[in-house]
């Protein structure tokens, strides 16, 4: 509320009690700093055709290792929509500076202080069929983590997403975060 506040400092009083007017004023100030406001909610589905799954480990931004309640074995789970970012990105940058470029480190980074160590529950797609890493939708309570990533920048649109059940919705957070300039898509994100 203080950014509120000081921005409406700035708008002059006005005469004759158009205070509404002031106050129509701060509304697109109140959204930009919200930018998340413009997504569509999702809604997460029954827990019963969920699957409880305990995240051991972040291989990248699109790929978790996981235990699912009841399996003996830890399984590879892939966002679904979700392309991780690539590991080569200017490679003259990351050969000059000798370290991670920082869209890949924070994407990995958000992942790990996100879900590591803690429950998520599994939802998969009709139309993809499991095979060796388990494509799947991954909620963190009532947060679909797919769309929380594409959001971030913290990863890229898949190419195939026509069809799919989240399809339209991972395409607008994608699209919010290139619009947006965040994570991969940051002005001084060395691409």
């Amino acid at each position: 509320m203080p950014m509120l506040q000081k921005s409406l400092r700035l708008v002059p009083s006005l005469p004759h009690g158009r205070s509404w007017l002031r106050s129509l004023l701060a509304v697109p100030l109140l959204v930009a700093a919200s930018p998340a406001w413009g997504l569509t909610p999702v809604a997460r589905p029954d827990l019963a055709k969920l699957k409880r799954a305990e995240v051991i480990g972040v291989v990248d931004s699109s790929t978790l290792v996981v235990q699912i309640e009841g399996d003996l074995q830890a399984r590879l789970v892939h966002l679904i929509g979700v392309d991780p970012l690539p590991g080569g990105i200017n490679p003259t940058w990351t050969e000059l500076r000798r370290q991670t470029p920082l869209p890949i480190y924070a994407a990995g980074q958000y992942l790990k202080t996100t879900l590591l160590g803690r429950e998520v529950l599994l939802e998969l797609d009709p139309a993809l069929a499991p095979g060796p890493t388990l494509p799947a939708y991954v909620w963190q309570a009532h947060t679909l983590i797919n769309q929380e990533v594409l959001f971030l920048g913290h990863g890229l649109l898949a190419r195939q997403t026509d069809g799919l059940k989240y399809g339209l919705i991972l395409k607008e957070a994608a699209n919010a975060a290139k619009r947006q300039g965040r994570g991969y898509w940051a002005p001084y994100s060395p691409r």
